[in-house]
């Protein structure tokens, strides 16, 4: 390929002191913005490094050149309790965009987070999770093919307030679970278990989001995903990209 993309290669970081650590969490974090502090994604590494018990492995990937610099950076943690693997982040260069180095880059990722169950747990994974902004084209084209299914549910991450409903959408892939519905119980601990294993949010029931979500699964017997239940609604206006 003559754009040079063939020579990136797909690494784990899984050295909080490795050079290319902070390489990829500054990628992360100008990229995204509403991301976590240095000292977090920094921590989940050295963590894991140390062996310490965390509830689900962290993996930190990337895609680096013969020249030593992360073209694309990726992040996500493995939800035991839920048997899910949630995507945090990704991210891409700013002159590398426009190859699907996301795409690729998350792919790697996906197959480090399904590893997690098999060890774990003795099976695949159970769904992959992740959150998009609600104009994502991406994630409009993967409902439309059936290849994921919305939350019904107004999500919010952990930092945004209650007027910003709606700008994110949490979405899941199944993998080896492919129930067309989900108890209500079940949405709201892999919630849970989003904003206080993935977000590190110590006390998630203080949080007024939080309780608002929670509200929203009050009272339903199943949490249905369908394609017609957020479609109308949020992706008539879609305009936006596909990961890059």
């Amino acid at each position: 390929m003559a754009d040079g993309t063939e020579e990136l290669r797909p690494i784990e970081i899984l050295d909080d002191r490795n050079p290319l650590a902070r390489q990829a969490v500054k990628l992360i974090r100008e990229s995204i913005g509403d991301v976590q502090s240095t000292a977090d994604l920094l921590s989940e590494l050295e963590e894991r490094r140390r062996g310490l018990p965390t509830g689900g492995d962290y993996h930190l990937m990337g895609l680096i050149g013969p020249d030593g610099r992360l073209a694309a950076a990726a992040a996500g943690v493995y939800l035991a309790a839920s048997n899910a693997g949630f995507v945090t982040y990704l991210a891409v260069r700013s002159d590398q965009r426009g190859n699907e180095l996301g795409r690729d880059l998350r792919a790697h990722l996906v197959e480090a987070l399904r590893a997690d169950a098999r060890q774990t747990r003795g099976e695949d994974l159970a769904w992959v999770v992740g959150e998009v902004r609600q104009e994502s084209r991406w994630l409009a084209t993967l409902i439309e093919s059936g290849g994921a299914v919305p939350f019904d549910v107004g999500y919010f991450h952990p930092w945004l307030p209650r007027s910003a409903e709606g700008r994110y959408i949490l979405y899941r892939e199944p993998v080896a679970d492919r129930r067309p519905e989900i108890p209500s119980e079940e949405v709201l601990r892999l919630l849970y278990l989003i904003w206080r294993r993935a977000y590190r949010i110590d006390h998630p029931l203080q949080s007024d989001t939080f309780c608002y979500m929670l509200e929203q699964l009050e009272g339903k017997k199943s949490s249905v995903f369908t394609v017609c239940s957020l479609q109308s609604a949020v992706f008539r206006t879609v305009s936006g990209a596909s990961p890059q």
